[in-house]
């Protein structure tokens, strides 16, 4: 699952989600630089959220909250500044 926003009005930044659930990676990055990174081989928990401020004059709150499924897939939400902006779902 690859998940790509940008956040700012009149500075702007790029949010990029990536999580591989064969090998258990999860990868934040916000501008090209990686923030996050994580890797579950076992155990993956039912729900997960990651939380990262974005921006220099323009500060924003994203919100990244992650539900597995039974098997397969899972259910992505993104919020911004608490106010859910969009919902992902997928592999």
């Amino acid at each position: 699952m690859k998940i790509a926003l940008e956040i700012g009005e009149t500075e702007k930044n790029l949010v990029e989600f990536t999580f591989n659930q064969l090998m258990g990676d999860t990868s934040i990055w916000v501008n090209r630089q990686q923030v996050a990174k994580r890797r579950r081989l076992f155990c993956e928990p039912l729900r997960e959220s990651y939380k990262l401020q974005v921006g220099v004059n323009e500060k924003w709150e994203v919100r990244i909250e992650k539900q597995r499924k039974q098997l397969v897939g899972g259910r992505y939400s993104v919020f911004v500044n608490d106010r859910l902006v969009d919902v992902y779902q997928g592999v």
